[in-house]
């Protein structure tokens, strides 16, 4: 059993779901970007004039900070967040997973539960792919 198969509680989303709710997750994203960039222009003035070890360390700290928020608040939407800024959305195709990665503008590629993000292929048929197409 692979951590995709197991019922922890999130769920399962159709293409147009996940394309959906992306705007929140690149709003997030953003988010986390700019207070990184902030986070590294404060320490790289702050590297100069103060102690530099301390300074790496705060930056350290803050820059977990960040990717730990940045991480619930993307788990909080059910959607799996996985290494900076990428995300997998369960998919209704077994053992299957979209794939979306910052920078891109929609959830367009997808992976084996058992693949990693350079195994991702782009999507090419949208039909099929999820609940809006089920005879059930």
């Amino acid at each position: 059993m692979n951590l995709y198969d197991r019922d922890d509680g999130f769920r399962k989303f159709s293409l147009d779901e996940a394309n959906a709710l992306l705007p929140r997750i690149i709003v997030a994203t953003e988010r986390a970007v700019r207070l990184l960039k902030t986070l590294k222009d404060e320490f790289e003035s702050e590297g100069r004039s103060f102690d530099l070890d301390r300074a790496q360390s705060d930056f350290d700290a803050g820059c977990e900070h960040i990717l730990t928020d940045w991480a619930r608040e993307v788990a909080g939407l059910g959607v799996y967040p996985k290494g900076h800024f990428t995300v997998d959305f369960k998919s209704p195709i077994p053992d299957t997973v979209f794939c979306w990665n910052f920078g891109e503008h929609t959830v367009s590629h997808s992976h084996k539960t058992y693949q990693s993000f350079k195994d991702r292929i782009p999507i090419q048929e949208k039909a099929g792919l999820g609940f809006e197409n089920s005879q059930n």
